[in-house]
């Protein structure tokens, strides 16, 4: 069994090097994958620093406002690995956001933006830390571990997309079967097993000739849900063993459906509920083509499923729960009105009765 421990350090701010690669970033359009080896050269820890700065997701402001009120205050210590590449420097593995803020309120004092006190500089730039201690076949294990009990079964900070990433980086890169997986991360094996599959599915989209530049990392969720669906990942064709989709002209009719139409059109599948609507359409042949119709809507669709499903629901029901029904609203008519009936109303009754004696007859002949 793969196992490390932690040694308490006190860093110098200077020292600490954000992470370019973090998963965090993996859906920011920006990204650009960065050489491990150039994780220490300037001008690529100011364009980590940057790109924390400047997406609102990652709170950073939010994040800085907090420090400068209530101080750092270090609950849980950030960790960190020593970095080879540089003498002296640390990668943070987990505390990249609380590192970026401090280095920006220090920046910031340097160009004159505001002024921090002695005190608060002194605080800013000594970090309590916890350094990873494993060896060097098993620290790329290990941080993946801690982050993915970070970041999966504890707080939530990354994305869903992120979380997957993970998932099949230690999947594939690393051997683990989902049990150990489910087992390091805290979630079960079932959910380690369904988003591995939706990235598959996903990467799919990514390489196929027609639809990979419109391929985006969003439609995670979206494969995500059509591989729980047993109707919808039939129809489209995936298959779970070959973890591919078997008739290429069914998966691009998924794509269609989730990527941006021509003139900026809005998808008509756009998020997981839009998905999970499939099941009402996809067992109606009539709804089904309605929803492939580029003209007609996902609501168009669902209302023609929704009429069939009625239109069925009628045919099949009992007849003792038909005639009960009847019975029913009978007895809400009231008798003193009968004697104002006009002819139309007559007839109407006239033909319901000659109904149920028709009805009623071809009963009794099937029993004779």
């Amino acid at each position: 069994m793969k196992t490390f421990s932690f040694t308490d350090k006190d860093i110098h701010l200077n020292n600490l090097l954000l992470d370019p690669n973090n998963y965090r970033f993996f859906d920011n359009p920006s990204y650009k994958k960065k050489i491990y080896k150039k994780y220490h050269v300037s001008a690529v820890q100011e364009a980590t620093l940057r790109l924390l700065e400047q997406d609102k997701r990652y709170q950073l402001s939010e994040l800085k406002r907090s420090i400068l009120k209530n101080g750092y205050v270090p609950m849980e210590r950030v960790v960190v690995v020593p970095y080879e590449h540089k003498k002296g420097s640390y990668l943070v593995i987990e505390g990249n956001r609380r590192i970026a803020a401090l280095k920006s309120l220090l920046q910031e004092n340097k160009e004159g933006v505001r002024e921090l006190s002695s005190e608060q500089i002194k605080t800013f730039t000594t970090i309590p830390s916890a350094m990873l201690c494993a060896s060097k076949d098993e620290i790329i294990h290990a941080q993946r571990v801690i982050m993915g009990i970070r970041h999966i079964a504890g707080p939530k900070e990354w994305g869903a997309y992120q979380q997957a990433q993970l998932i099949v980086e230690l999947y594939e890169t690393e051997g683990q079967d989902f049990q150990s997986i489910a087992d390091h991360l805290g979630v079960s094996a079932v959910d380690v097993s369904r988003r591995y599959r939706a990235m598959k599915a996903l990467k799919t989209m990514e390489e196929d000739e027609l639809y990979a530049g419109q391929s985006r990392y969003e439609y995670y969720r979206l494969f995500n849900e059509l591989v729980s669906l047993t109707i919808v990942k039939d129809y489209f064709s995936w298959d779970d063993s070959k973890l591919k989709f078997n008739d290429t002209a069914k998966a691009r009719e998924f794509y269609e459906l989730i990527a941006l139409q021509a003139g900026d059109r809005d998808a008509k599948l756009r998020t997981f509920s839009d998905v999970r609507n499939l099941r009402l359409i996809l067992p109606h042949a009539k709804a089904t083509a309605v929803l492939m119709d580029p003209e007609k809507t996902l609501n168009d669709a669902l209302e023609i499923a929704e009429s069939l499903r009625l239109e069925k629901s009628r045919q099949e029901r009992p007849i003792e729960e038909i005639i009960a029904e009847i019975n029913h609203s009978l007895s809400k008519v009231d008798v003193l009105s009968l004697t104002k009936l006009n002819v139309k109303e007559i007839g109407l009754i006239e033909g319901v009765i000659n109904r149920l004696k028709n009805l009623l007859k071809v009963g009794q002949s099937k029993k004779e």
